[in-house]
């Protein structure tokens, strides 16, 4: 055995078991069936010199050749074949066209392998047999070179009009069978002179290897690394190999002089050190070499790394968001980010930030339904676009087709999942690298790893701004119950001391009223004047005893002692304008009544309810003759969820800001003196609030107040 055949044998083996295995592994995608097949014929062709050497006959070695030219016959047709499935993702006539001829002379030159116009017979030379070409074998070799120079060609062309992403697997194609083509010229051109030129069945190792590792696997990487891994495996194994055969073949007869009998020990031992250290310096080389070549890879990989540690001490979850986009997008220079994140309410993936894209062009939202969600949620993978347009295409699959218009709408690249103890929470969207270059699995690795930091830092972020939010919630309604509290005391000190004062003033206001209607039963004796005086003291003391009663009225609790029923809302409202309307006419003021249905019930006492409803009414027409001699009051009436509101709206003076948190407090009133008693809104107020209700007012001085009354629904 000489270095040719020694290099036939590891091509053959290194093809037809690479082929198997890609073949048997990925059987459902067409591209790997076909590289599968077209490598085991490349093998069994790249056998020719190792099969000469142990030919022992012209006759033996005359019928291997032809038997070997068979598959050298199919090797073209099965590599275009697999060319036009890489490169072209639905064929039209002329590929087809194409692919047809290219089978149909491979066809007919299968009897023209065994006429003897093809290969005339073998001849020998130390050590093994070489092919003797007849008048045909030119045509042969013409034709062949000829469907290598198209295949080039085609992907060059393709290579022009292609994506970043497939970009990067031509770029391994062209290079891979311009490997192969050197390959069978060195063949061809050692069968035509019958003498061998150069080990060639080396590059073979180089064109199968590079092109398994560049475009069956899933993740392509930069052409120099595939370079780099595969020159450093051929290099380290040739080696390995090589050398104790070298040794063997050129030092045989030095050796048999120095250990005698016992020579073979010497490549045998020499052998089994270097496949002991070989695996060991591959491992060494491949990593220093990557370490050098992935530079720039390494670096942002490590700040995405350090970035993700980092954001677990930033607590605001917009500014969080926006920080990760701009990270991601500014290291590892990608045109655009994306980020979605579950939203409990809707049971949506929500937008949430985004980077280096406009707002209309992105997904506002994504349904837990939709089918890319269920797969992540399903397979807590990253998705590649291209990986999955090729299963697409390949396996026509409708899971990955549906896969590939998803990410699509989404205007991804890559879609990394982001997952807190198995529930999956939001997702990353990537676009493309601006360098061209594709992901690779080590940046899969690193954002997978940022996704999931990123997910506990917001999930963290959301519950510290909940609970700031939760805490400024408790802080406003403990503020809001102290007032509550305060106003309270005021009221019942008030009530306390207006319901003492009442009992008191009561008696000598009766007396004195008594006494000033008897005088006047005796007016007829009485001067003018004093006539005159008798009638004020009589209407100043009926003005007590008013305030009196109303003392006496915000002094008791009214729902005590009130008799409690289901009350229709708008039937308070309409009783009111009867017994208002006229006054109200002759003021020229008018009240607009709107409600869209006829029943607004509530749980409570009608007569208290119409005494809230008469003062609001009072007081409005009090603003609006503040101010002009007629205008409108408007009594609106609707149901809110659970709550039957009434707005009471005037279009008088208004109330300014300092007036408004003031207007609730007993004996405070905007009107004139002896206007007002400052107690309407006060027992109002309470009576609502022993209805489970409330009073609220929206004002601004000279364009009139609106006061909102809400009423629990009653079921």
């Amino acid at each position: 055995m000489n270095v040719y055949s020694f290099a036939s044998l590891i091509a053959s083996i290194f093809c037809i078991s690479l082929g198997s295995f890609v073949f048997f592994k990925e059987f459902n995608d067409r591209r790997c069936r076909l590289f599968g097949i077209a490598s085991i014929f490349t093998g069994i062709w790249s056998a020719f010199p190792f099969a000469m050497s142990r030919a022992s006959d012209s006759v033996s070695a005359l019928e291997t050749t032809r038997l070997i030219y068979i598959f050298a016959t199919f090797n073209a047709p099965l590599w275009i074949h697999f060319m036009l499935a890489v490169t072209k993702e639905k064929w039209g006539r002329k590929e087809k066209t194409i692919l047809a001829l290219n089978y149909c002379w491979a066809t007919a030159f299968l009897p023209v392998v065994f006429n003897h116009h093809f290969i005339k017979g073998v001849n020998r030379f130390a050590p093994q047999f070489s092919v003797i070409p007849g008048p045909l074998f030119i045509y042969f070799v013409a034709i062949f070179g000829a469907c290598f120079m198209y295949l080039i060609f085609a992907i060059f062309v393709a290579f022009r009009a292609s994506t970043s992403y497939q970009r990067n697997q031509l770029k391994f194609l062209l290079t891979s069978f311009i490997f192969g083509f050197a390959s069978g010229i060195i063949h061809f051109s050692a069968a035509y002179f019958n003498k061998e030129i150069l080990p060639h069945d080396f590059f073979l190792i180089g064109y199968t290897g590079i092109m398994a590792y560049a475009i069956i696997k899933h993740r392509i990487m930069d052409i120099t690394l595939a370079f780099t891994r595969t020159g450093i495996f051929i290099a380290v194994y040739t080696l390995v190999l090589g050398l104790p055969f070298l040794a063997a073949l050129f030092g045989k007869y030095w050796l048999i002089g120095v250990f005698d009998l016992n020579w073979w020990l010497v490549p045998l031992t020499l052998l089994a050190v270097l496949a002991i250290a070989g695996p060991y310096a591959y491992i060494f080389l491949q990593k220093r070499a990557e370490a050098i070549l992935l530079r720039e890879q390494h670096r942002y990989q490590e700040t995405l790394k350090q970035a993700a540690r980092e954001l677990a001490s930033i607590h605001n979850f917009k500014r969080l968001l926006n920080l990760i986009t701009h990270i991601v997008t500014r290291t590892v220079r990608i045109s655009h980010a994306v980020i979605y994140f579950y939203d409990d309410a809707s049971q949506q993936f929500v937008l949430k930030a985004l980077r280096n894209l406009r707002k209309d062009q992105a997904v506002e939202a994504v349904s837990k339904q939709n089918p890319l969600i269920r797969w992540l949620e399903k397979h807590k993978e990253v998705l590649v676009y291209e990986e999955i347009k090729r299963k697409a295409l390949s396996q026509s699959n409708s899971a990955y087709v549906s896969l590939t218009q998803e990410m699509k709408s989404l205007n991804a690249a890559l879609i990394v999942p982001g997952f807190l103890k198995d529930k999956f929470l939001g997702f990353l969207v990537l676009g493309h690298k601006l360098s061209g270059r594709v992901y690779t699995t080590e940046d899969l690795n690193t954002f997978s790893v940022l996704a999931n930091q990123a997910v506990l830092t917001i999930e963290n972020a959301q519950l510290y701004e909940n609970m700031e939010e939760q805490i400024k919630q408790r802080t406003k309604e403990l503020v809001g119950t102290q007032k509550q509290l305060i106003q309270a005391e005021k009221l019942a000190t008030v009530g306390t001391l207006a319901g003492g004062v009442a009992h008191e003033i009561n008696n000598p206001l009766t007396a004195i009223l008594t006494n000033v209607q008897m005088l006047l039963m005796t007016s007829d004796t009485l001067d003018s004047d004093s006539k005159e005086s008798l009638e004020l003291i009589e209407e100043a003391t009926k003005r007590c005893r008013t305030i009196v009663q109303k003392l006496m009225t915000f002094a008791k609790k009214p729902l005590e002692r009130a008799q409690v029923s289901r009350v229709n809302a708008l039937d308070a409202v309409r009783n009111v304008t009867a017994l208002l309307g006229y006054q109200l006419k002759q003021e020229n003021v008018q009240i607009i009544i709107e409600a869209k249905e006829s029943q607004y019930p509530v749980t409570g006492n009608q007569n208290e309810l119409e005494q809230v409803v008469t003062n609001m009414v009072l007081n409005a027409k009090d603003a609006i003759k503040k101010i002009k001699k007629s205008g409108s009051i408007h009594i609106s009436l609707f149901k809110k969820d659970d709550w039957v509101e009434l707005a009471i709206r005037d279009e008088g003076a208004g109330m300014a800001k300092e007036v408004l948190s003031k207007i609730f407090d007993p004996f405070f009133t905007t009107k004139d003196v002896g206007k007002g008693t400052g107690l309407g809104l006060s027992i109002s107020q309470s009576i609502l609030e022993q209805h489970n209700g409330s009073i609220n007012v929206q004002s601004e001085s000279g364009k009139g107040s609106i006061f909102t009354i809400r009423l629990p629904r009653a079921v």
